[in-house]
């Protein structure tokens, strides 16, 4: 993401983890590495318009965030335009409040303009929004990242397949 920095586990190691978190699930999972092989800086919105292209106009597409993200949405590129291509749904976290009177003016109306329920969402193809105020889970990936660097397992935030594997590649050690 071009608003990030100091990711310290290249692509292939990253695309790998995420295989190993999700091979035991019950449902299938597809990634889609459209970002990581479009190189250099890369936005929500030329991604979301991809997706669109190529599933369709009719199927729902949601773009989660983290209430952290949804605090800055109005700093992304053509961020209004998001809303044209996926339902937007947005996590709290902790430290990071979605209430109304916390995020930009402009991003707060449209959320509240927008508010829909899971179920309207998974039969709309974009347009609505959903804040999930229940997801409270504090599972940053700069603390975990942090937790991997003092030497320490984040045991309860990441799957110990995917700790094995960092471990196994010395990742995060910087």
């Amino acid at each position: 993401p071009w608003q990030k920095d100091g990711l310290s586990a290249p692509a292939p190691h990253r695309v790998e983890m995420l295989r190993r978190a999700f091979a035991a699930q019950p449902f299938p999972i597809t990634l889609d590495l459209q970002e990581i092989n479009r190189g250099g800086a890369t936005y929500s919105v030329d991604t979301l318009r991809a997706l669109r292209n190529e599933l369709g106009q009719q199927t729902s597409i949601v773009l989660l965030l983290g209430a952290d993200q949804l605090q800055q949405l109005d700093t992304w590129r053509e961020w209004r335009q998001l809303f044209q291509l996926a339902n937007l749904c947005a996590a709290a976290r902790p430290g990071y409040p979605i209430e109304a009177t916390r995020l930009p003016k402009e991003v707060a109306q449209e959320f509240s303009r927008r508010a829909g329920t899971p179920e309207r969402i998974r039969n709309t193809p974009h347009g609505l929004t959903y804040l999930a105020n229940e997801l409270a889970i504090d599972a940053a990936a700069t603390t975990i990242r942090s937790s991997l660097q003092r030497g320490t397992r984040p045991v309860s935030l990441v799957p110990p397949v995917v700790l094995d594997y960092i471990e196994q590649f010395h990742l995060y050690k910087e």
